[in-house]
């Protein structure tokens, strides 16, 4: 009993500091040179515990830059890379890619687990709550995403899903010229 007290515990206090993010988040400045290839891999060295873990191997590719806040663009790309190892299978590979054209950055995270039913693939929805339980999340995460990507004038989605895995897709209005000269 005092262990599942202490679990839930945990997970109400997850829970409680991911909506007191999400509340701060407007007050945050999104005015900052970012460059995403880097942070992308500071996340990858973040997260190599829990992925050795599970024997899953980390990839990224890519880079590009954008304007917004590196602290809010480092907590949607943790999440990303978070839940896509917490939901591999053992022995996968996990990708994050970093692509643009003239007026987007898109940033994919590919993961190899069971894929994510159409129904449960807004934001604030997980697929299992019991399944969820045992990753250890409080169920945010992707609302949180959603939210940061907004606060950047971008959007993330479920770009495609399967049994053979999911691809998350961010896209960010890229860094200009012009933007670059003040």
């Amino acid at each position: 009993l005092l262990g599942l007290l202490q679990e839930q515990t945990e997970r109400m206090s997850r829970m409680t500091k991911v909506l007191l993010e999400m509340s701060e988040l407007r007050s945050v400045p999104c005015e900052d040179d970012v460059e995403l290839g880097p942070l992308s891999e500071e996340v990858l060295t973040d997260l190599a515990p829990l992925a050795e873990h599970k024997d899953i191997a980390l990839n990224c590719s890519g880079c590009a830059l954008v304007i917004g806040s590196d602290t809010l663009l480092y907590r949607l790309v943790f999440n990303l890379v978070e839940n896509a190892i917490r939901y591999s299978r053992p022995g996968s590979t996990v990708n994050v890619s970093i692509r643009d054209n003239d007026s987007h950055v898109f940033l994919r995270v590919e993961d190899q687990g069971p894929g994510i039913p159409k129904q449960y693939r807004e934001p604030f929805f997980r697929l299992d709550k019991s399944r969820s339980r045992a990753y250890g999340g409080a169920g945010l995460g992707l609302a949180l995403v959603w939210e940061i990507a907004t606060l950047h004038g971008g959007t993330a989605e479920v770009e495609s899903s399967s049994e053979n895995g999911t691809v998350m897709l961010v896209a960010l209005p890229k860094r200009t010229a012009a933007q670059s000269d003040r």
